[in-house]
């Protein structure tokens, strides 16, 4: 069965925000890493551009929040708020045949970051992100980044 594996919000003063989840929550950052355009406009339906800029804080036992650095330019477009939710998936190929018989738009995703392996899918209007792989360390400046 799938469990929760952090939220995705996006945010239009990341640095505030990854500043307020540190100092006032206690969240410790796990890594940071450029995610590139291409892989916004699959999984979240952005427009065109360089790709964004993401920090992961929190730990497996308290929960993890990605916090999507929106670029300026886009900020008309794309809102902030809630962006995804993400689950770990122990049976990965299980958990994706079940999620096509309710989503029509289930899609395998090549993040281009080894160790990484995942699928999108949309339910209720929230883009959903399963993960079967999840080891980003080798693209991370900051990484303590587990599978918890």
């Amino acid at each position: 069965m799938p469990n929760l594996h952090h939220v995705v919000m996006r945010s239009h003063s990341a640095q505030t925000f990854t500043a307020f989840l540190t100092e006032v929550m206690g969240m410790p950052v796990q890594f940071r890493m450029h995610v590139p355009g291409e892989v916004l406009q699959k999984t979240l339906g952005w427009p065109p551009s360089d790709g964004a800029e993401v920090t992961m804080l929190g730990t497996g036992d308290a929960g993890l929040v990605e916090v999507l650095d929106v670029p300026e330019h886009l900020r008309d477009v794309v809102p902030e708020g809630l962006a995804a939710l993400s689950f770990m998936a122990d049976d990965f190929a299980a958990v994706r045949a079940r999620a096509g018989t309710f989503a029509d738009d289930v899609t395998m995703l090549d993040t281009g970051v080894p160790g990484v392996d995942l699928f999108f899918c949309t339910m209720g209007g929230v883009p959903i992100e399963f993960m079967g792989a999840y080891v980003p360390e080798s693209n991370s400046g900051i990484s303590d980044a587990t599978n918890s």
